[in-house]
């Protein structure tokens, strides 16, 4: 049985083969980004490979980030259409789309409030976009719904099931204060669906994570990575991203509400709800417990933050 370096390597060696033999390019060096995404270096340039289960998966993403470039979003790359139907080529039992390789880019750090504001301005243009995008009936039929409770709902139920690994990981007090706020949330949540059912929709990115906003030594800014796009309320992103940078914000509510859009949204009683559901944790557990490290929450700080909600929701 072959081990991952070997497969690696494997899958490397037929990319290349097929890559130079089949659509002729005179190809330098192949490499893994991560699980199912690979660079390949050429001298007719230089692309990143995604694997994905089917052809309509695939094409959807190539699609999609067409559409975007074409209403003027250039902050996606490009779909390399030389390769493949539209960019999507049949390789290893699986479809692969092909765009180009965002060369000498840097990830956004959460750590620093201008790359926060840096990529909240991204966003708001994501969603002015996407927001006419979705007037083409195609991806109404396309995209999925994206559901909030539901989705609150199955984590919960993920993360009880395994208590028993969670408490190796984290300190009991840390998991009765995430149960006690998930099951505060998802008792609650009938009282707001309605509201976040009447919001406007766009396109959401669905993934909201600093390694998906890289910024080019030029300063320019891409948002990557669409397999999550889904149909919502453009909050669910700022829900994403009020998770990721919280932490960096000491969970301090007033340095939250100092980043526009998040003035706004903060002044709906349905999205002050939804903050105070626990979603990094249940995000972020799994990784914890697969490197065996422990998951510590700052509780005193969020339970500040968790107070200062519930008392304006009263």
């Amino acid at each position: 049985m072959m081990n991952h370096k070997q497969k690696r390597d494997d899958v490397a060696s037929r990319l290349f083969f097929l890559l130079k033999e089949v659509y002729g390019f005179d190809v330098k060096k192949i490499n893994m980004l991560k699980h199912n995404v690979w660079m390949v270096a050429a001298r007719e340039g230089c692309w990143v490979v995604k694997k994905y289960r089917t052809f309509f998966e695939a094409m959807k993403q190539a699609m999609l980030m067409q559409s975007l470039r074409q209403m003027g979003f250039r902050h996606v790359p490009a779909v390399y259409t030389a390769i493949g139907q539209h960019g999507v080529f049949f390789f290893a039992g699986r479809f692969w789309l092909t765009q180009t390789y965002i060369s000498g880019a840097k990830m956004l750090s959460f750590t620093e409030k201008k790359d926060i504001a840096a990529g909240l301005q991204l966003l708001q243009t994501y969603h002015s976009v996407t927001d006419m995008l979705l007037s083409h009936p195609i991806w109404r039929m396309t995209l999925p719904y994206y559901h909030l409770y539901r989705k609150w709902q199955r984590r919960y139920e993920d993360f009880y099931i395994h208590l028993p690994l969670i408490e190796k990981i984290m300190e009991k007090e840390d998991i009765a204060f995430t149960m006690q706020y998930a099951e505060y949330c998802l008792s609650t949540c009938a009282n707001y669906i309605s509201s976040l059912a009447r919001e406007r929709v766009a396109i959401i990115h669905g993934d909201i994570a600093a390694h998906n906003f890289l910024r080019t030594k030029k300063g320019k800014v891409y948002l990557i990575d669409y397999d999550a796009a889904a149909i919502a309320s453009p909050a669910i992103d700022y829900l994403q991203y009020a998770s990721r940078i919280l932490p960096h914000l000491q969970w301090s509510f007033s340095d939250l509400s100092r980043f526009s859009p998040f003035s706004d949204w903060l002044a709906k009683p349905w999205f002050l709800h939804a903050l105070l559901f626990p979603a990094d944790i249940f995000r972020e557990w799994r990784f914890a417990l697969k490197y065996n490290r422990r998951l510590a929450i700052a509780r005193k700080e969020r339970e500040s933050f968790v107070h200062k909600i519930v008392s304006m929701l009263k």
